[in-house]
């Protein structure tokens, strides 16, 4: 129950965090971009990574690219967390089942890896001629 109660805790404060960050983020932004706002959209307009169509897949292959590494690296430490819990359980089958879950998600987002990978190759098969 204290432990529930902790992981409460800290997903409020992740949600607080994040929250509080993607709030405050324009502020900040638009602060920094009136500092030099007369120049600011002719940089903008000139410095577009897209020049040209192919640049559109170039840009999602680096995304997907992110996405699959990142999903890996979650997945990677929600096994390691599952078989730590897996193994202080001692024989708690309410543990078990927890580290049972932790397993199955972290397949979960190893699926979701390697179809992030694949709709980008499907995408890019139906885009090119």
């Amino acid at each position: 129950m204290l432990k529930k109660i902790r992981k409460r805790n800290i997903l409020k404060g992740i949600f607080v965090i994040s929250l509080t960050t993607n709030l405050l983020m324009p502020v900040l932004i638009n602060s920094v971009l009136a500092q030099n706002w007369q120049g600011a959209a002719k940089d903008l307009a000139q410095g577009s990574p897209i020049k040209k169509p192919s640049d559109i897949f170039r840009i999602l292959a680096k995304v997907v690219q992110y996405t699959y590494t990142i999903f890996f690296i979650v997945a990677v430490i929600f096994i390691i967390v599952a078989a730590f819990n897996f193994l202080t359980s001692q024989g708690n089958p309410e543990k078990i089942n927890s580290a049972k879950s932790q397993i199955t998600w972290a397949i979960v987002a190893i699926a979701i890896a390697l179809i992030s990978v694949g709709a980008a190759q499907i995408i890019k098969a139906f885009i090119t001629p």
